[in-house]
């Protein structure tokens, strides 16, 4: 049972490392931290526009694993898309495209909030605004396996999370928010990361051998030697 158990996390690494850290930090935030030091860490974690310049890598990493909101919810919808995510593409792909989403929702989204800031289309203030939270890794995922699941089941079920989180995914998108904007380009870039990785897969599948590649047939093995014979007793 040990040897099934950790088979398992071998091949879930990044699901179950994920969802772990976001319930240790969505914990202590909730549990651990007065209000005031809540807000403090909201502050330092944001992915906004005082922060990124300031703390780029720190900021991308702890940003998605901080839930403001219940975190039991995201489990769930998490675990509806990265196990299957994982299972259909591996770990280390899985967390590719769903951290390169993460990435690209949040530098796009707070790079358009910064072009609107400059031409005065919204007030400075918005530069301070949070931003953390593990929607654009757990909506980038969903759309993934929804496109690209190994089963119909999984699709299903990674469709019906989505469905639950649509609301919130494109509230504010029309006024080109940040939220509705990341949650867009986050979910984009997962159907184009996914549709790369299927891509590729193909395209070995079709690869034909290199030339001098062909299997050779093994050498046919040699004979065994002839038992010797015993000459038969000369009756005396």
């Amino acid at each position: 049972m040990l040897g099934g158990f950790s088979g398992l996390i071998r091949r879930y690494t990044a699901p179950f490392g994920y969802l772990a850290g976001l319930v240790v930090v969505s914990t202590i935030y909730a549990y651990a931290l007065s209000p005031g030091r809540q807000r403090s860490f909201v502050a330092w974690a944001s992915t906004n526009l005082d922060r990124l310049p300031v703390n780029p890598v720190g900021t991308l990493v702890v940003s998605a694993f901080v839930s403001e909101d219940s975190v039991i919810a995201w489990l769930i919808v998490g675990s509806l898309a990265l196990f299957p995510l994982a299972r259909r593409f591996g770990n280390l792909r899985a967390v590719l495209l769903a951290g390169g989403a993460h990435v690209l929702g949040t530098l796009l989204s707070q790079g358009l909030t910064a072009w609107r800031v400059s031409i005065g289309a919204v007030p400075d203030s918005v530069r301070g605004d949070a931003d953390v939270g593990p929607s654009y890794v757990v909506a980038a995922a969903l759309i993934a396996v929804i496109l690209y699941g190994a089963d119909r089941r999984s699709r299903l079920l990674a469709l019906a999370g989505w469905i639950a989180l649509a609301p919130t995914l494109f509230e504010g998108l029309p006024a080109l928010e940040v939220s509705g904007v990341g949650h867009f380009v986050s979910m984009v870039s997962g159907a184009m990361i996914g549709g790369a990785f299927v891509a590729r897969e193909a395209s070995r599948r079709r690869r034909p051998a290199r030339p001098g590649a062909e299997t050779r047939p093994a050498p046919a093995p040699a004979p065994a030697p002839a038992p010797e014979e015993t000459p038969a007793p000369v009756p005396g």
